[in-house]
């Protein structure tokens, strides 16, 4: 096979796209394969065919077809246009360009979350994910939600640490000011519980503990957060979404704006 296009035909195929997901499990003969997803063995052995002679499957000399390495290659591209093509709607007002490359190439990790399309239902997610936590709560955000800090004060008092990465030119209204300034915002602050850094410019909507991603959310076309998008609990999608916000954490700054140095507890 010579042309790019005709890689794209072969895996447009429903049925062969079905017996490649099959072998990533594990290594099968044809009659297993035919068995499983209900083909008949004619049937299953033209798609095999096909496959290998796309060199996507290979045989070895038990008889056990499996994907190559290049066919694995192929399936875990495959995976984000797959993420793109179930939440389509979504991608045609948000976009994921704002993500750093290598986050940005790997959205097929995302392809089972859960989609969140009512911003309320995305904020009492992040209520819950905090009240839940246990180890730590990490926000990416463009803004403070006042709902949440009662639950971040119960989840200090549990001894879980706080990191707050946020717009730099956030400019929080008093009744911000008011609930910050809580004692128990000032412990967490001393004990290395709670920690803030900057960012110019806040591309993403990130809210995660160790058990959960609360809230994945990406910017409109406007280049504005709406805060509607995704959550999960599946420990791939948490590596991900951790990795993520580490990226942001890691070139975020820690020197305080000025309108912001109340919200401090160490000031």
């Amino acid at each position: 096979m010579e042309n790019f296009d005709n890689l794209l035909f072969e895996l447009s195929s429903e049925d062969r796209l079905d017996i490649m997901f099959l072998l990533q499990k594990k290594p099968l003969k044809l009659s297993h394969i035919s068995d499983k997803l209900g083909f008949t063995v004619q049937e299953t052995s033209r798609n095999v065919s096909r496959l290998a002679e796309a060199k996507l499957i290979a045989k070895d000399t038990d008889a056990l077809f499996h994907l190559t390495l290049y066919g694995e290659e192929a399936l875990s591209h495959l995976s984000g246009l797959r993420f793109l093509f179930k939440n389509r709607e979504y991608f045609i007002t948000h976009t994921a360009k704002e993500l750093p490359k290598q986050f940005e190439s790997s959205l097929g990790v995302l392809e089972n979350c859960e989609p969140v399309k009512d911003v309320m239902i995305a904020f009492r997610n992040v209520e819950e994910m905090i009240s839940k936590a246990e180890k730590h709560v990490w926000i990416l955000t463009n803004q403070i939600l006042a709902s949440t800090i009662p639950y971040l004060l119960s989840a200090l008092e549990r001894g879980a640490e706080f990191r707050l990465t946020m717009q730099k030119d956030y400019n929080p209204p008093k009744s911000i000011h008011d609930l910050v300034s809580n004692p128990a915002f000032t412990k967490a602050a001393r004990n290395r519980k709670m920690d803030f850094r900057f960012l110019d410019k806040v591309p993403v909507f990130v809210c995660l503990s160790e058990k959960e991603v609360a809230a994945l959310s990406f910017p409109d076309m406007h280049e504005k957060l709406d805060y509607t998008g995704f959550k999960s609990e599946k420990e791939e999608i948490l590596d991900w979404s951790k990795g993520l916000y580490d990226y942001y954490w890691n070139r975020a700054s820690q020197q305080i704006p000025d309108q912001l140095a109340n919200l401090d507890p160490t000031c």
